[in-house]
């Protein structure tokens, strides 16, 4: 079979083992699907890890073991992958091996196998050494091991045998209802808004969730300068009404961020912080005894304390849980129009975030006002 052209918009192709082992053994439409992917340009790539498992055979962590490939099988495998011109891919030797061990590890704590995870690690590598942002893998393993496969940076799709053709990815919407925000320069909030995150959860771990939302430490985590000019009269309702805001839209991130299985730094770097005009528009008091930097402080430190909370929150709940109300909210965003196509990285920013808390925020308010003792 001739090599086929590469393009700018045919990616390479990466294959599990269990994809290979349909092709050997002779599984209806199989081999005819690769060669249909083939003849559009894209190049069929084997992890290195692939590539043994598929030749020699694989141990599994811990006390069960697969048979090693006799050599006759060994042979006839060696055999098919030359005739397919399915090439071994050598890119993620470019990447250090400590990102490599890193992703791997991060990989099996999200609930992969060793051996899936050192999968996904390599094709991570690859595509990064490839400037990939996508990277497509086509596995037979479906369900729970398929997602958290695209948690972990790659879009893994089911092999299809009957499938002809891979469709792109869609574009991506703007929300429907907002303006693109405008950035407002972060003013120097001292230690609130930074350490929120961090004292959210050090507050769930040591007090018990339900204790967290007590007014002292909500205190501790708001700038001093407005918790006295709340005192005023004037102030209190402005004050209650950004609390309560950014309170309710703070926790419904992070419990997003925990049902996408976003570990804690993931959280500290893509979620807090997002403070716009925009979004402060309406906060103001009547009498405008709070400045729009006060305004600007209380909210985002709000908001970065009850990130943490419904991070931790989500993070104790089932993976039943948390499927369920993964597939509650992409259910909502589906019927809205909104679609996020083949790149897992999307998956992993604030806006997507944004959106899915957004979507799941009539279930967050719920749990806010029957599971903790929140009094602005």
């Amino acid at each position: 079979m001739p090599h086929p052209v590469r393009t700018a918009v045919t990616p390479p192709i990466w294959l599990d083992t269990n994809v290979l082992v349909d092709i050997d053994k002779g599984v209806p439409n199989a081999e005819a699907h690769i060669a249909a992917l083939q003849r559009q340009g894209h190049e069929i790539l084997i992890p290195p890890q692939v590539e043994h498992e598929f030749l020699e055979g694989q141990v599994l962590s811990g006390k069960e073991h697969i048979p090693r490939i006799r050599p006759e099988d060994m042979a006839r495998r060696r055999v098919l992958l030359d005739r397919l011109n399915f090439h071994p891919d050598r890119m993620a030797s470019g990447v250090p091996v400590s990102q490599l061990r890193q992703w791997h590890e991060e990989a099996v704590r999200h609930g992969l196998s060793f051996e899936d995870a050192r999968v996904i690690a390599e094709v991570r590598a690859s595509a990064q050494a490839r400037a990939i942002r996508n990277p497509m893998l086509l596995t037979r393993d479906a369900g729970g091991t398929l997602v958290r496969m695209r948690q972990r940076g790659v879009w893994a799709v089911e092999f299809s045998p009957h499938a002809t053709q891979i469709s792109a990815a869609p574009r991506t919407p703007m929300h429907p209802s907002a303006p693109p925000p405008e950035e407002l320069p972060k003013p120097p909030v001292g230690s609130a808004a930074k350490t929120g995150f961090k004292a959210g959860l050090k507050a769930g771990l040591k007090a018990g969730i339900k204790a967290t939302f007590s007014a002292e430490n909500i205190a501790a985590m708001v700038p001093e300068l407005v918790l006295v000019l709340a005192d005023r009269v004037a102030a209190q309702e402005a004050v209650k009404r950004i609390k309560i805001k950014f309170t309710k839209e703070g926790f419904a991130k992070g419990v997003a961020a925990g049902v996408m299985g976003f570990t804690e730094e993931e959280v500290a770097l893509n979620l807090l912080n997002h403070m716009t005009d925009y979004r402060l528009q309406g906060m103001e008091d009547p009498a405008g005894i709070l400045t729009n930097v006060m305004i600007f402080k209380l909210a985002e430190a709000q908001e970065n304390y009850a990130v943490g909370i419904g991070y931790q929150f989500s993070s104790q709940k089932s993976k039943a849980w948390k499927l369920a109300m993964g597939e509650r909210g992409f259910k909502v965003l589906h019927e809205y129009g909104y679609y996020f196509g083949n790149d897992p990285a999307i998956l992993f920013e604030y806006d997507f975030i944004d959106k899915l808390a957004y979507v799941l925020s009539h279930s967050t308010d719920a749990i806010l006002e029957h599971e903790f003792r929140f009094n602005p």
